[in-house]
């Protein structure tokens, strides 16, 4: 498995960052995804049906999302579509929240798989994380002006 960390600081409670990442709708605001489908919803748990772009393929994927510990901790995984488990944690700062991210994926294929990931897919996935922490950041703190001022 190929794992990535990353952290960012958000000028937001932890709160209002765990309702932005359950609200799958925000999924594309920032992720490389689309037509998301939501195919079922309880109060702890959700399953949707999505597209994927990374490294030039677009993919359809169901994943599943978990609340673990509220305004704490949130869990994901992808039960069709590719191997792939991440973690959301939600710090509180002085200024907001430390939100981290942990990813862990295993690419497709065998060894073919392996030398692929090495030669394409780690970057592209490396870039589209660091790049996804930034989105969120830039998303909520941006909403979180906009709430102020109006």
């Amino acid at each position: 498995m190929t794992r990535m960390e990353g952290s960012v600081e958000i000028n937001a409670t932890p709160e209002k960052v765990g309702q932005y990442l359950w609200d799958v709708n925000n999924l594309p605001n920032y992720l490389p995804i689309s037509e998301v489908k939501v195919l079922t919803r309880n109060k702890d748990a959700v399953r949707v049906r999505h597209k994927f772009t990374a490294a030039g393929r677009t993919i359809d994927l169901v994943c599943e999302q978990k609340i673990l510990e509220k305004k704490r901790k949130m869990v994901y995984k992808v039960v069709e579509g590719m191997k792939l488990e991440g973690t959301w944690l939600f710090q509180p700062t002085e200024k907001g929240t430390r939100l981290t991210n942990v990813l862990e994926y295993k690419p497709p294929g065998w060894i073919f798989g392996f030398i692929l990931d090495k030669l394409k897919i780690e970057k592209e996935m490396r870039r589209t994380h660091t790049e996804s922490l930034e989105k969120l950041k830039k998303s909520l703190e941006w909403k979180r002006a906009r709430s102020l001022k109006g």
